[in-house]
């Protein structure tokens, strides 16, 4: 069973534009192999996932402000989710009493 590929627009400023087409013309002048955008951009985001520290380094450097710890808790439990409710208590109470 094939999983259904979603694919995202995204807008580049200009400069990200260029230095994406300059890291694919790169790789092509080092490999001698044409990597899809779409590809360079996966290797990527792989990447910054491993290396999220360094991320958080290059978004403050642009001067990206992390999140107060009051303002992390509060945007952590607005996407927690509540765990189902434990149904052997119910059953434990309806059986015994």
């Amino acid at each position: 069973m094939a999983l259904a590929r979603r694919v995202a627009s995204v807008k580049l400023d200009p400069e990200s534009k260029r230095l994406l087409d300059e890291l694919q013309a790169r790789l092509l002048l080092e490999t001698g192999k044409r990597h899809r955008l779409q590809d360079i951009l996966a290797a990527a985001l792989r990447l910054a996932a491993r290396k999220r520290g360094e991320l958080l380094e290059e978004l403050e450097a642009r001067d990206w402000k992390p999140l107060s710890p009051e303002e992390a808790e509060k945007l952590l439990d607005e996407l927690s989710f509540e765990a189902a409710p434990d149904a052997s208590t119910s059953i434990d109470e309806a059986l015994y009493g």
